[in-house]
């Protein structure tokens, strides 16, 4: 007989806390947590004709769940960027669009749970730049593409949000600097 889960009990959410407590640290952690559940997720997905997309997003929401302490945000986020990417071994175009994705799901979560929106930020930069070569992508437009999607979740919430992420992108990211398609309102206004 099972015995019955915790309700708060969450796999990933808990597999990620239980990740970053262990001795790797906590990007090689967390990388290797996500890489592990996005693989079994996507696997089961394609058998099933589930959407893989929704399966990544639930693996990174609870991921982020899972992140105890700000101090940790940086790392873990860049690990569950990298490890989404490696889960996903996906190339070109493809990764693009799970790196814009994943970008989307980070700040819509960190938000949520009152993160530090420049923590995710760059986090998800380093992640970007971080697989870029391995992926067949340019470093700038991987990361350009992270910041992006980024700043698109972030004006959903509100103004107060884009501006935090339009701060921490300005800045270069591991020596990468970042397009933005959009520049900040008030420096457009004449």
């Amino acid at each position: 007989m099972r015995s019955p889960r915790r309700p708060e009990s969450h796999p990933i959410r808990d597999g990620m806390a239980q990740a970053l407590r262990g001795a790797g640290g906590v990007f090689t952690e967390s990388s290797e947590a996500v890489a592990r559940a996005v693989t079994a997720a996507v696997h089961e997905a394609r058998k099933s004709g589930e959407a893989v997309s929704e399966r990544i997003a639930d693996i990174v929401k609870g991921a982020i769940q899972g992140i105890d302490s700000a101090e940790e945000d940086d790392a873990a986020i860049k690990g569950i960027c990298v490890g989404v990417l490696r889960g996903t071994r996906e190339s070109g175009a493809a990764a693009c669009r799970t790196i814009q994705r994943t970008s989307g799901t980070v700040i819509r979560e960190t938000l949520r749970r009152g993160g530090d929106l420049a923590q995710a930020i760059r986090g998800l930069v380093r992640g970007a730049i971080h697989s870029a070569k391995d992926l067949g992508l340019d470093a700038g437009e991987a990361a350009s593409d992270a910041a992006n999607a980024a700043l698109d979740a972030a004006e959903a919430a509100g103004s107060d949000a884009a501006d935090k992420v339009r701060s921490a992108a300005q800045e270069a990211i591991d020596g990468v600097r970042v397009m933005l398609r959009r520049q900040d309102r008030q420096q457009v206004q004449p």
